[in-house]
């Protein structure tokens, strides 16, 4: 817990004293944590295990927003504003999760501050994502937009293995399964990429960015 970006900066008694303001929450693989819509009032960390986030859509469709580990946060737009949630969250696989409610969090930043500037430090870094994810999906091709997808994915702590669905890395991308199943095999036939079954390991990861960013 104490490496998650929500703590960045406590010393070891604050992360402590920051901990126990948390509700610790077990979610077996594949059960939902929250569904879009919900309204929640509080935000998570993953203590350990994975949890997908997603979105659906009118028509059924899922979105995979994206995938999160040990010291992921997730859930604090509903934290601060008591509103609906913005998508959906299930457990991968074996979760353990702490849960931060509304009550406690007012407790925590009047004895800790620093919580809250992290915490907006983690919402002004997922809306720059937000922003170029919309600049990528908008301009950039479908080999830029994997391969982003996977530097993500690097960039939240997965990797270089990265146990993946060539459907989950689509949604990701926003690209086909037929179209991101072809870039795998172009990243692989230019050394950026290994590929095995169900498994994409990312063998260069500064050519993966210069990929994603249109440089290569």
């Amino acid at each position: 817990m104490s490496g998650s970006p929500l703590f960045l900066d406590l010393n070891l008694e604050e992360a402590r004293l920051a901990r126990s303001y948390f509700t610790p929450l077990a979610y077996p693989r594949g059960k939902p944590i929250f569904h879009q819509g919900d309204l929640g009032q509080s935000l998570y960390l993953v203590e350990w295990g994975r949890v997908r986030l997603y979105r659906t859509h009118l028509g059924g469709q899922e979105k995979t927003l994206g995938f999160l580990g040990p010291g992921g946060v997730f859930g604090e737009m509903s934290l601060l504003d008591a509103s609906e949630r913005s998508a959906s969250a299930v457990a991968e696989e074996d979760t353990l999760l702490l849960a931060l409610y509304r009550e406690p969090y007012l407790g925590l930043i009047r004895r800790l501050p620093l919580v809250a500037h992290n915490l907006a430090r983690i919402l002004a870094h997922r809306l720059r994502e937000a922003n170029l994810e919309l600049d990528l999906l908008a301009f950039e091709e479908a080999q830029s937009r994997v391969a982003y997808a996977l530097l993500k994915l690097l960039r939240q702590g997965y990797g270089p293995r990265l146990r993946l669905r060539h459907q989950d890395l689509a949604a990701l991308a926003g690209a086909s399964r037929e179209t991101v199943t072809r870039v795998l095999h172009q990243l692989k036939d230019q050394g950026v990429l290994r590929l095995a079954p169900g498994e994409v390991e990312v063998a260069d990861a500064k050519l993966l960015e210069e990929v994603a960013f249109g440089l290569a």
